[in-house]
């Protein structure tokens, strides 16, 4: 795949088994993965020879792949490849393995594991054993980490619960990317949320015709066997100490995952819990999606840094370093150093104007927090979605108290790489579980604003009222700035995204009349601004005549805006 195209993406998943038709039963699945099974290549791409030293060796019902670095390596990782438990690896997942190898200097044991129809899930777990003694026996193994995607997440999981129950060597890391987690389909509850036809989208969805193709072709004698066919619901205290679970906001399997961290969290192991948002739920297998580099995790928690955090930093410093007259940060020029971000690839990833955006709208968010800090210089400021921002540094008077809010995996980063300042407070917790708000500790007599930076990607607009809504019921008089697009920008930005022009996420808010919608949420909601991100005299410091003149129809239709609201009154804000 050469571009990052939600097109390409949609146009690849077509010939999968399991997207045919909605309405296959179990079986036409039959059929259908037979017929495939006959045409699919497994093995390795040959272009990769020059690089690799690539092996293979035999298994009971399957084959393993040993792709190993010219040097020699005593760090591996097992990567169980997904399907659907009906399909072989992909091309791009081969891929993956690849580039994980060159990155991480690790080897690669890449198992051909025996599949549905013709194998049961036994089979499966029985060759995957066998191949993970073979590779403790036959290499100086120092380091084992297993990683599975998708339907190779589940494998994954229960050949660890396997491993322990076995004694066996236990792995010293797993990562479950998008995982299948259950595929008896125990709780009803998490059936339905699977169900949700909203969620059906690229192309993955949930029939019961394959509820009855894994009942009858895959889980067979097994049935019962949770250890085996559902690992999300068995006991993992001691299978390793440590694990890290990627997922999708918008995939079917989402709940799942949040449950594997939930029963997790209860036990005395490490685990990290990442979560994107409108992402595919095969990312790992599309090479230019930044969210693919997540197996850099492999070589140690410390070492990784999600994607969308390193665009921010990218993002803060290169204004920095470009417009320091505009925009001092220090710190994220630091941080870029350290982080190894190269700005020459992230430049391409985005057109000339929304780069501009961008770098704008560090400009005008933080004219509006020091504006608050003008007016209430003991004020209160919540961050929210903090990740690595700087701004409390920038903006910050000797007297304000600040608050980061965050997923805790996020605070967790945050805290490796920046140290906590006097008055400033970290609240590991999604900003949609609004039970984080209590921790907030604000007098009554204490002016309080939120800040949501680009963040807009995570709302559509019921969020937003929500959100909005609690803050208000929870802190009357509270203030929050935010940016966002009107319609005609959202729908550019969707499009560019769409056709790869720009590598980002599809947003599903826009506001083109702000006191037209406030008015209809909430009519004690003030607009104290509502203004275009780009202004022309920053424009004309940042480029030449010719070039800000071309921004002139963006700013007056006011495509992307600054909006700062008030939300109700209390009695010390009255004389504002």
């Amino acid at each position: 795949m050469e571009s990052q195209n939600y097109l390409t993406i949609a146009i690849e998943k077509m010939g999968h088994v399991m997207l045919d038709d909605r309405h296959m039963k179990a079986s036409d699945i039959y059929k259908t993965a037979v017929k495939l099974h006959k045409k699919e290549d497994y093995n390795p791409p040959s272009y990769n020879e020059d690089k690799f030293k690539v092996r293979s060796v035999f298994e009971k019902d399957g084959l393993c792949f040993y792709v190993m670095p010219k040097d020699r390596a005593t760090e591996f990782f097992m990567y169980i490849h997904g399907g659907g438990f009906v399909s072989r690896i992909t091309h791009n997942e081969w891929k993956f393995v690849f580039d994980t190898v060159e990155r991480t200097g690790y080897g690669a044991v890449v198992p051909i594991y025996p599949l549905a129809p013709e194998h049961s899930v036994t089979e499966a777990l029985d060759m995957l054993t066998g191949a993970y003694d073979k590779l403790c026996d036959s290499e100086d193994v120092q380091r084992l980490v297993l990683l599975g995607h998708s339907s190779g997440g589940c494998l994954a999981l229960s050949l660890a619960i396997q491993l322990w129950k076995k004694g066996r060597r236990r792995p010293d890391k797993l990562i479950l990317c998008s995982p299948v987690l259950d595929t008896e389909f125990e709780d009803t509850e998490l059936e339905q949320k699977m169900s949700d036809k909203s969620r059906f989208m690229y192309r993955y969805y949930y029939t019961p015709g394959i509820k009855h193709f894994l009942s009858a072709y895959w889980v067979k004698d097994a049935a019962g066997r949770t250890d085996m066919t559902s690992p999300v619901y068995y006991d993992i205290t001691d299978i390793c100490d440590e694990m890290d679970i990627f997922t999708t906001n918008d995939d079917m399997l989402n709940c799942y995952a949040r449950r594997l961290y939930d029963n997790a969290s209860r036990t005395n192991m490490k685990v990290h819990y990442y979560q994107y948002y409108a992402v595919t739920h095969d990312y790992l297998e599309h090479p230019l999606i930044p969210e693919c580099k997540t197996a850099g995790c492999i070589k140690g928690d410390s070492d990784f840094v999600p994607a969308d955090i390193e665009n921010d930093i990218w993002c803060r410093a290169m204004m920095a370093e470009r417009y320091p007259k505009l925009y001092e940060d220090n710190e994220a020029i630091k941080l870029t150093d350290k982080l190894g971000i190269e700005h020459k690839k992230r430049n391409a990833r985005y057109t000339f104007y929304d780069r501009t955006v961008m770098m704008e709208r560090l400009v005008a968010v933080d004219e509006r927090v020091r504006n608050f800090i003008n007016r209430y210089a003991d004020g209160i400021i919540v961050n929210v979605g903090c990740e690595l921002d700087t701004m409390f540094s920038r903006v910050d008077n000797g007297r304000i108290k600040w608050y980061n809010v965050d997923l805790p995996e996020r605070i967790d980063i945050r805290r490796k790489y920046m140290e906590i300042r006097d008055r400033e407070v970290n609240i590991g917790s999604s900003i949609f579980d609004y039970e984080w708000l209590d921790e907030v500790q604000k007098p009554q007599d204490v002016a309080i604003l939120f800040v949501v930076y680009d963040m807009m990607r995570y709302f559509d607009k019921d969020k937003l009222k929500l959100f909005l809504d609690a803050i208000w019921k929870k802190y009357p008089g509270a203030e929050v700035v935010f940016d966002a697009k009107n319609s005609v920008a959202k729908h550019r930005w969707n499009r560019s995204v769409f056709v790869g022009k720009n590598k980002g996420t599809m947003l599903r808010v826009s506001i083109d009349n702000c006191t037209s919608l406030m008015y209809d949420w909430n009519i004690k909601y003030k607009i104290l601004c509502d203004e275009p991100i780009l202004r022309e005299a920053d424009l004309e410091r940042m480029f030449s005549h010719s070039e800000a003149r071309r921004f002139r129809h963006a700013i007056k239709k006011k495509y992307d805006k600054v909006i700062h609201l008030r939300l109700g009154t209390e009695h010390f804000l009255d004389n504002m």
